[in-house]
């Protein structure tokens, strides 16, 4: 919040990863990749922007800075901070994002999404106007049905929206991850521990969580693809134009 009491959002994107299952047919930069026309990384700072954005950040590999000069080509409400950064794994990006978001002491929530979640823009404002209803989840993530993801972080949910189960543990559940997050600050008292004990995937650090105590929701958003394979580039373009966004 600001010093008036009003809320401002602050958001980041995870647009450090390899990308190479696109890269190696199309020969771009993932977060470069066209889908209906329109940069992935474009896409979702219009969506974040639709959500009342007032700063984001984008982390990217140190060889993407390609994306940067992409994006600032464009003129956007609100203020970019970059963080050019080869990570070892998505659980160091994320934690890069909201170490850098919170700098300041901001608790969040932080509205995060990968750089290849598609779905509807209003998506993302309805989600983080949902999860700031759960002030006393430290992580809420937004769900969706597997579809066709290779590797779904399944997710289980009590009626109340807690959840109680996730990857294996969760099986089967008709709900995964979406590729949106609200998180809160508080989480980075788990990261020293987790870059020391070698965590590698962003997927078992939301594991370690929720073994460790941390309250976590889950809310149900409209159909979202994640942009892995050529074949998904198609698919996405097919729900886009469900959609008629």
């Amino acid at each position: 919040m600001n010093a008036s009491g009003n809320f401002l959002l602050k958001a980041g994107v995870l647009a450090a990863g390899r990308g190479e299952r696109l890269r190696t047919e199309s020969g771009q930069l993932k977060p470069l990749t066209k889908v209906g026309g329109q940069t992935l990384i474009e896409r979702v700072l219009h969506s974040l922007a639709e959500a009342g954005a007032a700063e984001v950040g984008v982390i990217i590999n140190e060889d993407s800075l390609a994306v940067r000069d992409h994006v600032a080509a464009g003129q956007w409400p609100f203020e970019l901070r970059w963080i050019v950064e080869t990570t070892p794994s998505s659980m160091h990006s994320f934690l890069r994002l909201i170490e850098t978001l919170g700098a300041d002491g901001d608790d969040g929530p932080f509205l995060l999404s990968t750089v290849d979640t598609i779905t509807s823009p209003q998506t993302f404002a309805r989600f983080i106007t949902e999860a700031r209803r759960h002030e006393e989840a430290a992580v809420v993530l937004g769900l969706t049905s597997p579809g066709e993801d290779e590797k779904p972080l399944l997710v289980r949910c009590a009626p109340d929206f807690r959840i109680i189960a996730l990857g294996a543990a969760a099986a089967p559940s008709a709900q995964a991850t979406a590729g949106l997050y609200a998180i809160r600050g508080s989480i980075l008292r788990e990261a020293d521990a987790a870059r020391r004990d070698g965590i590698d995937a962003l997927r078992k650090f939301l594991v370690r969580l929720l073994d460790r105590g941390y309250h976590l929701a889950g809310i149900p958003v409209a159909q979202s693809i994640d942009v892995d394979y050529p074949r998904d580039i198609r698919s996405a373009e097919e729900l886009l134009r469900r959609t008629a966004v």
